[in-house]
C-alpha cells in the first residue's frame, strides 16, 4: 500500500468516526468502496473530500462528504412520456410546474469560510464558484440563517463552459437559477410552499415556478403551459408535489429537437441510446401535441443531419467553442485541471483581462467522435 493511500484511508476512518450518516454501513465497506473506485478522496485548496462517482448502496453517484459533513448525490427524478397519464399515475394534488432550465446542475454550501458549488457528479466546480457572487450576493446572508441547508442551483447561459445549450432569453454570460434547498445529511427537500418563502425572503433567482394544480382538472392549463415553453424554446417542466411524494420531469419537442441538433455529430462520444431515446420522446410528443407536427417534420431532418454535414466539409476535428470569464485566474487554473482529471480535451484560443474579468476562449475536441466519422469518410466499412 502506497504512503499517501494509508493517509487517505486514516482520514476515511476519520470522517466515519465523526459523521453519523456514514455509519449506515460498516467501515469496511466504505474502504471497499474506496479500493475499487467508487470513492475517489480529492481536495480544493486546504480542505478534503470524497465523493462517489458510481451509485453505492442507498446513495447515489455525486454524494460527497469530509470529517464535518456529509451531502447526498442529488436524487434521479423520473421522466413521463404523456402527461395526461403519467400525471395522474405520480401526482396529487397539490403539486407545482417548475421550469426546467438547460444547464449545469450545482449545489452550493458554506463551507468554513468559502461558498463552494459541487457538480451533480460531486466534483468541485471552480466556475460555478468564482460566479455565484455576481448573481446570488445574498448567499453569506442566507448561510449564516440556514447552517443546515444546500442550495440547489442551475448554471445557464452562453457564458458556462460545460452545455452549448441554454435558454433562449439569456443573452450573454450565464445566470444562476435556484430550484431547491436541500438539508444536509439527509439530503431531504425543503416543501415547495418553504422554498417559495426562502427564495422570496432573500430574493434569490429562480426558475418560473406555477402552481398548485391538480392532476385531473388542471391537465388542460399544464398542456397549455408546455406549449408555451416550446414556442419560447424552453426545455421543459419539473413537477413537484408540495411536500412529500414522487417527482416527475418531462421536456419539451422544442428540447428534444434541440438535443438531437446538437448531440448527433458527436456520435462516439456518446451512446447511441442518447439519440434514440429523444426520438421515442418526440413520438411521444407528437402524439399529445399534434399541432406541432408539421414543425418538428420540418425540422427534424435538419437539426440530425446538418451539424454533422458542417464538420464533414470542414474536414477538421469535431469540437466545440465556449467562452467563458473568471472573476480570479486561480479559479480558471482550478478549471484546467478540472478538466485534466476528467479527461475533457481542450485547447486554449485566447485569454485576456477585460472588464475585470479574465476572458477565456476554449474549444472542447472530441476525439472519438472525429474518429468515428473519420473512417466511414475514409471508405472503411464495418459489420453491423
Amino acid at each position: 500500500m502506497k504512503e499517501n493511500e494509508k493517509e487517505i484511508l486514516i482520514y476515511l476512518r476519520h470522517c466515519w468516526q465523526n459523521v453519523p450518516y456514514l455509519k449506515k454501513y460498516p467501515l469496511e465497506e466504505w474502504e471497499s468502496a474506496f479500493y475499487k473506485g467508487k470513492l475517489v478522496f480529492f481536495n480544493w485548496k486546504n480542505k478534503n473530500f470524497f465523493r462517489l462517482n458510481k451509485d453505492f448502496k442507498t446513495y447515489p453517484i455525486g454524494t460527497f462528504f469530509n470529517n464535518k459533513l456529509f451531502i447526498p448525490g442529488y436524487p434521479h427524478i423520473p421522466r413521463i412520456y404523456i402527461l395526461k397519464t403519467g400525471l395522474k399515475r405520480y401526482l396529487k394534488y397539490p403539486f407545482y410546474a417548475e421550469e426546467k432550465i438547460e444547464g449545469y446542475n450545482v449545489r452550493l454550501i458554506k463551507i468554513d469560510d468559502e461558498i463552494l458549488a459541487f457538480t451533480r457528479r460531486g466534483y468541485i466546480c471552480p466556475f460555478a464558484t468564482d460566479r455565484w457572487e455576481d448573481f446570488l450576493p445574498q448567499l453569506p446572508d442566507f448561510f449564516n440563517n440556514h447552517k443546515d441547508l444546500i442550495i440547489c442551483a442551475e448554471v445557464a447561459g452562453p457564458g458556462n463552459p460545460f452545455v452549448s445549450e441554454y435558454p433562449s432569453y439569456i443573452k450573454e454570460d450565464v445566470n444562476f437559477f435556484v430550484f431547491d434547498f436541500i438539508k444536509e445529511g439527509t439530503g431531504e427537500f425543503l416543501s415547495v410552499s418553504e422554498k417559495i418563502k426562502l427564495l422570496e425572503k432573500y430574493k434569490l433567482n429562480c426558475p418560473e415556478i406555477n402552481g398548485p394544480f391538480d392532476p385531473e382538472r388542471d391537465y388542460i392549463k399544464i398542456r397549455e403551459l408546455i406549449k408555451r415553453y416550446h414556442i419560447e424554446k424552453r426545455e421543459g417542466i419539473v413537477f413537484k408535489p408540495d411536500y412529500n411524494g414522487s417527482r416527475v420531469k418531462y421536456v419539451t419537442p422544442f428540447s428534444n429537437l434541440a438535443d438531437l441538433k446538437v448531440v448527433f455529430p458527436y456520435l462516439g462520444e456518446i451512446d447511441p441510446h442518447f439519440i434514440s431515446l429523444r426520438l421515442i420522446r418526440l413520438a411521444l410528443n407528437l402524439y399529445e401535441f399534434e399541432e406541432f407536427k408539421e414543425e418538428v417534420y420540418k425540422v427534424l431532418g435538419q437539426n440530425i443531419f446538418e451539424e454533422a454535414l458542417k464538420f464533414f466539409k470542414m474536414e477538421k476535428p469535431f469540437q466545440e467553442t465556449f467562452k467563458i470569464k473568471f472573476k480570479k485566474e486561480s479559479n480558471f487554473l482550478s478549471m484546467l485541471a478540472h478538466f485534466r482529471i476528467a479527461k475533457i480535451n481542450i485547447e486554449i484560443k485566447k485569454t485576456e483581462w477585460k472588464n475585470g474579468y479574465f476572458n477565456v476562449e476554449f474549444v472542447k475536441i472530441y476525439p472519438r467522435a472525429t474518429q468515428f466519422w473519420k473512417t466511414k469518410l475514409e471508405g472503411w466499412g464495418e459489420v453491423d
